[in-house]
């Protein structure tokens, strides 16, 4: 006799996985995979058996595929959007610590999102 197989690791189950885990995966904002979304074209899905997809739960929550999401994360604009995320995030320290040789460096190497 074999091992008994585990409730939600096959079928339907593994199909869909919820925006927040998505999210995580990514690593990304909200705004970013919305963003990002749009731009590929991915959409949410909505499953046939909320039941089985959601762990017994069927609370209402935003599922993908997990092959949509597996291709969102080998995307080249996904860095891109990572290159800009830190860009700001240097841009604003120099804003904040008042130094303008800084700033004006890091704005002239701006990175393009194209």
């Amino acid at each position: 006799m074999g091992r008994e197989r585990k409730k939600g690791d096959r079928g339907a189950a593994t199909n869909y996985i919820s925006r927040n885990q998505a999210l995580k995966k990514l690593q990304l904002s909200l705004p970013d995979f919305r963003r990002l979304c749009i731009l590929k074209g991915v959409y949410p899905h909505e499953p046939k058996n909320k039941k089985k997809v959601g762990g017994g739960s069927t609370a209402n929550r935003t599922y993908y595929y997990v092959k949509d999401i597996q291709y969102l994360a080998h995307e080249p604009v996904l860095d891109k959007f990572r290159q800009f995320k830190v860009f700001m995030r240097r841009l604003k320290k120099a804003v904040g610590k008042e130094d303008d040789e800084l700033a004006t460096r890091l704005s002239d190497n701006e990175p393009v999102l194209v």
